[in-house]
């Protein structure tokens, strides 16, 4: 396997546990945060602009990701390759 490969192979390992952290950390907090938006104080957060700073990040975050992926102009040629 050539040294480009492997870079790229190691992106896509990044962006996969980058991926799967998030998920499991969504799903650790699934039951705090059904509880937490039953609260008033939710309302607050709403209001606030916490929770859509909270999405923008998760935004950022797979921005990087495609960045990521597509940092290699050889890793266009590459997934071309994976059709032939």
């Amino acid at each position: 396997m050539s040294t480009m490969d492997e870079k790229i192979n190691r992106k896509f390992l990044l962006m996969n546990d980058i991926l799967k952290n998030i998920y499991d950390i969504l799903e650790l907090f699934k039951p705090l945060l059904e509880v937490m938006l039953k609260m008033e104080k939710v309302e607050q957060y709403k209001k606030s602009g916490v929770f859509e700073k909270a999405a923008s990040l998760f935004g950022e975050i797979s921005v990087l990701c495609k960045e990521i992926e597509n940092d290699s102009p050889s890793l266009n040629l590459f997934l071309e390759n994976l059709g032939n």
